[in-house]
């Protein structure tokens, strides 16, 4: 957290549904989990501190650095751990991968100055409720405490549903990682345009000047079935 504030990041974000890894079939049917495989390491290599914990450097041991890795962030965080964060920075501290309103009341009375409402993309548990269908009840208890959503979004509409549910800003996960892959920064900036240009094109077919318009009374209509085959309102 002292590097974050050090290099000039103006937020911390502490991820609560990862502190184990859900079963992913993709990933074990490639045996893709980066860390335990020694790659992506840098972040952790290149800093003194756990460079220090080490017997011997990572690049003459890098199985002892995997492990090291493993062995602290085994750990999970629990809630009394927030008040011990809290005490480290003056950096808004947002917790991410909270979609049970009970939960959004505890970090809230915890000092948090945001909530995340993200089920990791839905690669954590299999079966588990839709992050926007969690987003209304967030929202709510949060009070006017901002909330950030990600999961599933892919289009400017996925976006404009998340902000007419409440959302006070939105994140994408993976398409600009298809862009970085296809074309670097361009294919980032290509992506990111693309977003915010369907997202202005739907506002604007809907009626709303502003994201903040998405919320007024009457902007949502909840889904209607016409029959089995038939359209379905929005």
């Amino acid at each position: 957290m002292h590097r974050a504030e050090a290099v000039g990041f103006r937020g911390i974000v502490v991820t609560l549904d990862t502190w184990v890894t859900g079963r992913r079939p993709r990933d074990l049917a490639t045996g893709d989990f980066p860390q335990l495989r020694g790659h992506c390491p840098a972040n952790y290599t290149s800093y003194p501190v756990f460079r220090a914990r080490l017997a011997k450097t990572p690049e003459k041991d890098p199985r002892a650095a995997v492990a090291e890795w493993a062995g602290i962030f085994g750990e999970p965080l629990v809630r009394d751990d927030l008040a011990w964060l809290r005490s480290l920075t003056d950096l808004p501290i947002l917790l991410k991968g909270i979609c049970h309103p009970e939960d959004v009341r505890r970090a809230r009375d915890g000092g948090v100055d945001g909530v995340h409402c993200s089920n990791h993309g839905g690669r954590q548990a299999n079966g588990g409720l839709p992050a926007l269908d969690a987003l209304p009840g967030v929202v709510a208890a949060a009070e006017g405490l901002p909330v950030l959503f990600d999961s599933g979004v892919r289009t400017g509409a996925d976006a404009v549903k998340a902000l007419a549910l409440g959302a006070t800003a939105v994140g994408i996960g993976r398409p600009y990682a298809y862009g970085l892959v296809l074309g670097g920064e361009d294919g980032v900036v290509h992506v990111l345009r693309s977003l915010l240009a369907e997202t202005d094109l739907i506002l604007a077919v809907d009626g709303c000047p502003t994201p903040e318009a998405l919320r007024e009374e009457g902007a949502l209509r909840p889904v209607t079935a016409y029959g089995a085959s038939g359209p379905r309102g929005r």
